[in-house]
């Protein structure tokens, strides 16, 4: 049966184009492009169209294969998504702006196209790419888990940190896969450790407390107060400690800064303080205020806790 071969669009169908790179669909899609750009941005094309062809011999890289223009085709392994944003990477921004990535899947298919191709140019792009907040927000584990296979550290510890916004005991992920079970565990320590460490930090506040602070829950002696084991500490108001505790509690399963400003915990917290008339009229300011405070100390906390990926697991999660 006869393959339908599809001409790729602009610009990608230019008649002066001196290769075609076939995609591997089953309606395979045509990119004309030019072995110079090639050759510039890849080691690996380099030696491909250096190399003499073998007679009587073809290979997927043979001049054999050509087009009705004598153009040599190239059969390649990868999709023509991906095809595409691997070549547009490789043209001059005045002839084809630098693609979008809009999800995980096409970014990772391009990165491991230009892993084999030996890109270190586009890689240095796609690393920035990985770690856009797009990306690195909502999935910061799958993020880590695909800069962990290219043995990208600086990515995989900052995706690291953004993943302690959301518990570790999330859905699966086929990038799992790339992370060894070793790693595995000192991403759940690490996880564990800042917890503790912003727990504790939110946890110390009302032994913290000094006797000349303007808090509200310092300076009213309307409501009811919390008891103290400091006896040298301020009493504070009721209300207040338990909103402490509450974040405390919180801030095990997300230790992050703005687990402190998280809406609904200040909320029941005010709405104990409005049966105060003192606390009532200061509480949202001054919480506000100190929540602020806070969630700074947490992440100047957080950002002393070392997360150590061991370099002999590179090895094993690296693409070969």
């Amino acid at each position: 049966m006869e393959i339908k071969l599809i001409p790729a669009a602009h610009p990608f169908d230019n008649p002066d184009a001196d290769v075609i790179l076939r995609s591997s669909d089953k309606e395979p899609v045509d990119f004309r492009v030019f072995k110079l750009l090639l050759t510039l941005s890849s080691p690996f094309f380099s030696e491909i169209f250096t190399l003499p062809q073998p007679i009587g011999s073809p290979s997927p890289y043979s001049h054999e294969c050509q087009d009705s223009k004598n153009v040599p085709v190239i059969q390649m392994t990868e999709d023509t998504d991906t095809l595409r944003f691997l070549l547009a990477l490789c043209l001059p921004v005045s002839v084809c702006k630098l693609p979008y990535f809009t999800c995980l899947e096409e970014l990772h298919k391009v990165i491991e196209a230009a892993f084999k191709f030996e890109m270190e140019g586009l890689q240095k792009h796609l690393r920035a790419e990985l770690i856009t907040l797009r990306f690195i927000e909502s999935q910061p584990m799958r993020v880590f888990a695909i800069a962990y296979r290219y043995g990208w550290d600086e990515e995989a510890k900052k995706a690291a940190r953004y993943a302690l916004r959301h518990p570790m005991n999330g859905p699966f992920f086929p990038e799992l896969g790339y992370i060894s079970g070793a790693t595995y565990y000192r991403l759940q320590e690490y996880h564990r450790m800042c917890g503790e460490v912003a727990s504790s930090r939110a946890s110390l506040q009302p032994a913290l407390a000094e006797h000349d602070d303007c808090w509200t829950w310092i300076t009213c002696k309307r409501c009811p107060g919390a008891l103290s084991k400091d006896r040298d500490a301020p009493e504070v108001r009721q209300w207040w400690v338990q909103w402490i505790e509450e974040v405390a509690e919180e801030l095990r399963t997300r230790p992050w800064g703005e687990t402190v400003k998280k809406w609904d915990l200040h909320r029941k917290a005010l709405q104990r303080a409005d049966s105060c008339q003192n606390c009532g009229k200061r509480g949202r300011d001054d919480l506000e205020t100190f929540s602020l405070m806070l969630a700074v100390d947490i992440e100047r906390d957080i950002a002393s806790v070392d997360l150590d990926l061991n370099p002999d697991d590179w090895s094993n999660a690296s693409p070969t």
